[in-house]
């Protein structure tokens, strides 16, 4: 495999946009280490090639868990629940719509190419 460097990019918190829709291909997520606990970032592909990482909460991490890397989305953050959680706040709601006829073709993990320059000689 090729050496390459990490790039830390920003996400956005879709909480800040309340009924905005976010849509474009939904390219998976990945896992960070924040200040009190692991969160998910989800990525996205809008149809302008841009890409978008969000800042993952309940309800939005669950819905995507249904959605497979590739598939077109539309993320709505509705708001606020009624109720309260067991920690005594209202949860974060979202709505996620996806066209599983629309996707990207993209590759799988297992599915990449061997560096031929690889020097496979070396004790690490």
């Amino acid at each position: 495999m090729a050496r390459k460097e990490v790039i830390v990019e920003s996400a956005i918190n879709l909480t800040k946009y309340p009924n905005k829709t976010l849509e474009g291909f939904y390219l998976g997520h990945k896992i960070v280490t924040g200040r009190f606990k692991e969160q998910l970032i989800h990525e996205f592909k809008k149809e302008d090639g841009k890409k978008v990482q969000v800042y993952g909460f309940t309800s939005l991490n669950i819905n995507l868990e249904q959605v497979d890397p590739g598939v077109y989305v539309w993320v709505t953050y509705i708001g606020k629940s009624m109720e309260k959680n067991k920690y005594g706040n209202q949860s974060h709601i979202c709505k996620v719509e996806f066209d599983f006829e629309k996707r990207l073709d993209l590759p799988r993990a297992d599915d990449e190419p061997e560096d031929p320059e690889l020097d496979n000689d070396l004790p690490f």
